[in-house]
C-alpha cells in the first residue's frame, strides 16, 4: 500500500533519510511538501467547481565546493529519489562558484512553539461540510435578491526538512478559508475568513457581511477626485503591505539599496502608533516554526514605534551582513532572498466603529485590486478600489460610491494613520483596519 505521505510524518521524513543516503555532494539539503487541498466553488449561486488535489514534491539542494544546484521530484520511489539527487549534484558542478556561499546551515536548536496548528477534523472535512456552508451562503444571498462568487476551502500540508550538517525538523498544519463576493445589478460586498480551524469560520455571518454591503452600495454615486480620510478594511490595508513586505523587509534589498529601509534603521519612517512583527506563532495566524533551510523562526520587530528596527535573514545573508539567522529562507532557488510571511500589525484603541464616527467627510474602502508599484523607494504604488466603496458623511456610512483610482505612499499613509481595536487574519497577515488622513484618489474607473 502506498504511503500517504500527508498524514504521515514519519513517512515524509524517510523520503529525506533516503535522499541524503544517496547523495555524494560535500552537503546536501533535502525539502520536502506534501498537502491535499480541497476547494468548492461557486457562483450564480450554484456550485460549479469541487476539487481534492493531493501532492507531494522533494526538492534536493546539493553542494559541492561553492557551487549549488537544486533538483526536484514528485515521484517517492527509490529510483526517483535518487535520480532528484544526482541531477541536482551534477547542476552544482556546472553552476559557478558564490564566494558568499556560507554552507548549509546547522542551526539544530529548539524552535519557538506554535499555537494549535493541526486540526484533525479540518483535515478529514467531507465535502458535504463545504456544500453545506456555501448552502447557508446562498440562503443569505437569495433572501436580499443576490446571487454570490467565490469560493470555501481547506487544506493539510506537512513539511519536512534536513540536510548533511544534522538538521531535521518536521511540521503538520491545517488551514480553511472562506471567499464571499455578493453581487447586485448596480453594486457589489465582499466578505473573508481565515481559520486554522474550519469550525472557527461563520458562513452565515460572512455571508450577511458581504449582503449587506451590496445592499448598501446599490446606485453608486460618483465621487470627485481628490484627498479625503479613508477607512482601509483589513482586506484592502492586507494589499498594501504585501508590498511593503516585498520590496522592502527581507535582507536582499536591504543589501541591494533598493529597500525603504536601507539607511533607515534607528530611523522613524512611520507614525508614533506603527508596529510591524513577523510573528508566525501568533494565535490567529498561519505560520511554522521554522523556515525552508530549517533554521528556527524567530519573531522580528521590522517597525517599532514608527523607527525602522530591522528586516529579516536567511543563512546566507546572516552570513554576508553579519547578523543574527532570524530563519526566514524561502525554498532553494528564488530571487527575492529571504522575506516575511506573517506579518502582524498591532491594534490600536479605538474600534472602527468609533474611527468612522470621527470622520466629518470621507470614504470607507473594502478592497483594492489591480495595484502596481511606482516608486519602490518612495513605496508609491497606484491601484483601485472594489465590491464595497462608501461615502462617510458626518460619521456615517451614508451611500455607496463608484469605484476610484488611487496613488498613494504606502510609508507616506502609514505617517498618518490611526489603527483600529479589531485585530483579524487577512490571508496570512494579522492586522486592524485603519484610518489614513489625505489619501489620494486620483479618478473614477469604469470598472462597476
Amino acid at each position: 500500500m502506498a504511503s500517504d505521505y500527508v498524514s504521515d510524518g514519519a513517512a515524509l521524513a524517510g523520503i529525506l533519510d533516503m535522499a541524503l543516503a544517496a547523495s555524494k555532494a560535500d552537503e546536501t539539503e533535502a525539502l520536502a511538501f506534501a498537502s491535499e487541498s480541497a476547494l468548492t466553488r461557486y457562483t450564480h449561486n450554484y456550485i460549479h467547481e469541487n476539487m481534492v488535489e493531493r501532492n507531494w514534491q522533494l526538492s534536493v539542494r546539493a553542494v559541492v565546493g561553492k557551487r549549488i544546484g537544486v533538483a526536484g521530484t514528485n515521484r517517492f520511489d527509490p529510483a526517483n529519489v535518487k535520480l532528484a539527487v544526482e541531477r541536482a549534484t551534477e547542476m552544482a558542478r556546472m553552476a559557478p562558484e558564490d564566494p558568499d556561499f556560507p554552507g548549509l546551515p546547522s542551526d539544530t536548536g529548539p524552535c519557538d512553539d506554535a499555537p494549535a496548528q493541526y486540526d484533525a477534523a479540518t483535515a478529514r472535512l467531507a465535502p458535504e461540510a463545504r456544500a453545506r456552508a456555501v448552502e447557508q451562503i446562498i440562503e443569505v444571498m437569495s433572501s436580499r435578491g443576490l446571487y454570490a462568487a467565490g469560493y470555501v476551502s481547506t487544506r493539510c500540508d506537512s513539511v519536512a526538512v534536513a540536510n548533511s550538517k544534522g538538521v531535521r525538523r518536521t511540521f503538520a498544519g491545517t488551514d480553511s478559508a472562506i471567499n464571499i463576493k455578493a453581487i447586485g445589478e448596480t453594486s457589489s460586498g465582499y466578505a473573508e475568513g481565515y481559520a486554522r480551524r474550519f469550525a472557527d469560520l461563520s458562513p452565515s455571518a460572512l455571508a450577511e457581511r458581504a449582503a449587506r454591503k451590496a445592499v448598501e452600495s446599490k446606485s453608486p454615486q460618483a465621487l470627485a477626485p481628490g484627498e479625503y480620510t479613508v477607512i482601509l478594511e483589513a482586506p484592502a490595508f492586507r494589499e498594501f503591505l504585501i508590498y511593503l513586505t516585498w520590496i522592502g523587509f527581507g535582507a536582499q534589498p536591504y543589501e541591494q539599496g533598493s529597500s525603504f529601509m536601507a539607511g533607515k534603521l534607528g530611523q522613524k519612517i512611520a507614525g508614533d502608533n506603527v508596529t510591524f512583527r513577523d510573528q508566525f506563532a501568533h494565535p490567529l495566524g498561519a505560520g511554522i516554526p521554522f523556515d525552508f533551510e530549517g533554521a528556527p523562526r524567530r519573531q522580528v520587530t521590522l517597525i517599532d514605534a514608527g523607527v525602522a528596527k530591522d528586516v529579516v535573514y536567511d543563512s546566507y545573508y546572516a552570513a554576508k551582513l553579519k547578523h543574527a539567522n532570524t530563519g526566514h529562507a524561502l525554498p532553494a532557488p528564488n530571487t527575492d532572498g529571504p522575506m516575511p510571511l506573517n506579518i502582524v500589525v498591532p491594534a490600536g484603541s479605538k474600534p472602527e466603529a468609533d474611527l468612522i464616527r470621527g470622520i466629518d467627510r470621507g470614504v470607507l474602502v473594502t478592497r483594492t485590486w489591480y495595484i502596481r508599484l511606482v516608486d519602490q523607494k518612495q513605496t508609491l504604488i497606484t491601484g483601485m478600489t472594489r465590491d464595497g466603496l462608501f461615502r462617510i458623511e458626518r460619521g456615517e456610512v451614508t451611500h455607496g460610491l463608484k469605484n476610484m483610482r488611487f496613488n498613494e505612499s504606502i510609508l507616506g499613509a502609514l505617517n498618518r494613520c490611526e489603527l483600529s481595536r479589531e485585530l483579524v487574519r487577512s490571508e496570512s497577515h494579522v492586522l486592524p483596519a485603519t484610518k489614513i488622513e489625505g489619501f489620494r484618489f486620483t479618478s473614477g474607473t469604469e470598472f462597476g
